[in-house]
C-alpha cells in the first residue's frame, strides 16, 4: 500500500480487498457531507414557511453552501500540505456538521446564510484530499471501480436524506433534523480518525507555477464545463425537484420526499455498471453517451404528462449517477499525478459553482414566476450539446482498459 508515501496520489497503490478498510470510513465521511449539502431540498417548503421566504430565495441556500464550498476547495491544498489529507478529511467532517449546529440554531436569514458558507467551507475541503487518497490505494487497472464505489457516498446521500426526512419530519422540526445530522457528521469524523489508514501524505500547495500547469490545460476547462454541466443534472435538479413536485405537480410533500429517495436506489447499482464501463470502454466515451440521454430525461421532467414526469424522475438519476465515475476518472488523467489535488480543487469550485448553486437559483426564479417547468427544458437542451465535449479532452496520462 502506498498510502504514506508523498504525493503518491494517482499512481496507485495495492489490492481491491486490502484498501477497502480506508475506503469505508472515506464513504461514510462523504455521505454526512453530501447530505448535509442537500438535506435542505426536502426541508425547502419547511424552511419557506418558517422564515417566510420566496422560492428564490429558499434556493439560494444552495448557492450559499456553493461559495463556502467553492472558497474552501481552491485553498484546501494549503490545509493538505500542512495537516496531510488524512486530517484534512477530519476537519471537513468536523466544521461541516459544526456548522449544521450553526445553521439549527440560527433566527434570521443573514445568520443561515453565514452558517450555510461555512458549511460549504468544510465540505469543500474534503474532495481534494478524498480523491488523492482513494487513488492512493488502488491500481489504476481498479481505479474506475474504487471510484464508483465511493460514488455510493453522494448516492446513498440522495437517497437517505429525503426518506430519512420525510420520516422524521412527523415528529421534529427542521432545526432538529439539522441537529441530527450534525452528529452524525461527528460520528464519522470520528469513525475516519480511527478506522482510516490511507491519507498520510501532504497536498501540494497552489502555488502559482502549478497552477499555471493545472489552468494552462484546454482539457481542464473542458472537464470543468462537463462537471458543472453533470452537477447540475444531479445536485441542481435534485434540490429543486421537491419542491417543484409539490407546487407544480400537487402532489403531498411526504409522498415527494419517498419518491424522491426511492428514485435514487437505482444509482447506487448503476455506478458500479459505470465505474466497469469506464475501465472497458473509456471515460470519453461514457461522458458522451451519459450526458446525451441525461439531458433527454431532465427536459422530460418539465413535461406535463404526469406519467413522464414521474417516469423521468427514476430514470434521470440513474444517468446523473453514471457520469462522476467517468468524470473524476478523467480528472486523475489530464494532469500529472503529483497535480492530482489542485486539479480536483480548482476543478470543483468551477463544476459545482454553476451546477449546485446557479442551477438551483435559476429554477428558484423561474419557479416565483410560475416557470418551473421551463427551467428542466433549458438545462435538459444545455445537457444534450455537451455531450460532444469529451472527445475535446486530452489525457496526460494514459486510460487503462481492460482487456477481455
Amino acid at each position: 500500500m502506498r498510502a504514506s508515501t508523498s504525493g503518491g496520489g494517482s499512481s496507485g497503490g495495492g489490492s481491491f480487498r486490502n484498501a477497502l478498510p480506508t475506503l469505508v470510513p472515506l464513504i461514510l465521511v462523504l455521505l454526512f457531507l453530501f447530505a448535509a449539502r442537500v438535506v435542505y431540498a426536502p426541508l425547502l417548503l419547511n424552511i419557506e414557511r418558517s422564515l417566510s421566504l420566496t422560492h428564490a430565495q429558499a434556493a439560494s441556500f444552495f448557492l450559499f453552501v456553493t461559495l463556502g464550498y467553492s472558497g474552501s476547495m481552491v485553498l484546501s491544498g494549503f490545509v493538505a500540505a500542512r495537516l496531510t489529507h488524512r486530517g484534512t478529511i477530519v476537519l471537513a467532517a468536523l466544521v461541516a456538521a459544526l456548522a449544521l449546529g450553526l445553521i439549527a440554531v440560527s433566527r434570521s436569514l443573514l445568520a443561515m446564510q453565514a452558517g450555510l458558507i461555512l458549511l460549504g467551507a468544510g465540505a469543500g475541503l474534503y474532495f481534494p484530499s478524498g480523491i488523492p487518497t482513494l487513488t492512493s490505494l488502488f491500481d489504476r487497472r481498479d481505479e474506475g471501480k474504487a471510484l464508483a464505489l465511493h460514488e455510493l457516498g453522494p448516492n446513498l446521500g440522495f437517497v437517505v436524506t429525503p426518506i430519512l426526512t420525510a420520516l422524521l419530519l412527523p415528529a421534529f422540526p427542521w432545526r432538529t433534523i439539522l441537529g441530527l445530522f450534525g452528529a452524525f457528521g461527528v460520528l464519522t469524523g470520528i469513525a475516519f480518525l480511527v478506522f482510516a489508514r490511507g491519507g498520510r501524505f501532504r497536498g501540494e500547495p497552489p502555488r502559482l507555477d502549478n497552477a499555471r500547469l493545472v489552468l494552462g490545460n484546454r482539457s481542464f476547462w473542458i472537464l470543468a464545463a462537463m462537471l458543472a454541466l453533470g452537477a447540475g443534472a444531479g445536485l441542481g435538479v435534485f434540490s429543486i425537484t421537491p419542491t417543484y413536485l409539490v407546487v407544480e405537480q400537487g402532489l403531498r410533500q411526504e409522498l415527494v420526499n419517498t419518491l424522491v429517495g426511492v428514485s435514487r436506489l437505482s444509482g447506487l447499482g448503476v455506478i458500479f455498471v459505470a465505474g466497469y464501463l469506464v475501465d472497458r470502454l473509456g471515460a470519453r466515451r461514457i461522458m458522451a453517451i451519459v450526458l446525451l440521454l441525461c439531458g433527454a430525461t431532465t427536459a422530460a421532467l418539465g413535461l406535463h404528462a404526469r406519467a413522464l414526469v414521474l417516469a423521468a424522475l427514476f430514470v434521470q438519476p440513474i444517468l446523473a449517477a453514471s457520469f462522476f465515475p467517468a468524470a473524476f476518472a478523467a480528472a486523475s488523467r489530464i494532469t500529472e499525478g503529483r497535480l492530482h489535488n489542485l486539479t480536483i480543487s480548482f476543478l470543483l469550485p468551477i463544476g459545482y459553482g454553476f451546477g449546485a448553486g446557479a442551477v438551483p437559483l435559476f429554477f428558484g426564479i423561474l419557479g416565483d414566476q410560475g416557470r418551473f417547468p421551463l427551467g428542466f427544458l433549458i438545462y435538459g437542451a444545455l445537457l444534450a450539446l455537451g455531450s460532444g465535449l469529451p472527445f475535446l479532452l486530452r489525457f496526460a496520462v494514459r486510460e487503462a482498459r481492460a482487456r477481455g
